[in-house]
């Protein structure tokens, strides 16, 4: 039997070896920080979640990149949104079955969480888990986000979410709602 030292020692000897964290935090967490992000906001405020609670992170990215002007893409996720539409993702998803809290963050698409967040939830589920959303938008909040969430996954704990405006959000903000979420002490 390994004493705590000789299993910390090893994990770290791994970790080192993989060239990551992501070994001590596949570990030691079941926390996943899950994300879609066009502009960079949803990626800087999940990688400071991932960071505070030393979990894993994993992005979630369409096989066809949306459009690099802001305005095709805001015209396209309106057309995706109001057909229904779901365009595919990688399958760079990890095995959920690891962890039993999930962060998913999106940006706030026309109220709603986005297009690929909307395929990423009919393909998986999330039923038993907890999951805290987190949302960057550009002045609609939350939105029907939280909502959106809730519906697709009735049988999940969906905790009050986070809403931050484009990349401003506060260190001590988002730790006080870890905290609320008895996430962090």
């Amino acid at each position: 039997m390994l004493t705590r030292k000789a299993f910390l020692k090893a994990v770290l000897a791994a970790a080192a070896v993989a060239g990551t964290q992501s070994v001590w935090a596949q570990t030691v967490s079941k926390t996943l920080v899950l994300y879609y992000s066009k502009t960079g906001n949803t990626q800087g405020l999940a990688e400071l979640l991932a960071k505070e609670l030393h979990a894993d992170i994993a992005r979630i990215l369409p096989v066809e990149p949306y459009p690099e002007n802001y305005r095709e893409t805001v015209n396209l996720a309106r057309e995706q949104l109001n057909s229904g539409a779901r365009p595919a993702i990688q399958k760079t998803i990890p095995d959920l079955s690891a962890y039993n809290t999930i962060l998913l963050g999106t940006p706030n698409w026309w109220s709603h969480v986005s297009m690929p967040v909307f395929t990423f939830m009919d393909e998986y589920d999330l039923s038993g888990k907890v999951i805290l959303p987190f949302v960057t938008h550009g002045g609609g909040g939350m939105s029907h986000c939280e909502e959106d969430i809730r519906a697709k996954f009735p049988k999940a704990d969906v905790r009050r979410g986070l809403a931050v405006y484009g990349s401003s959000y506060d260190t001590d903000e988002v730790r006080a709602w870890l905290k609320e979420n008895k996430l962090l002490e």
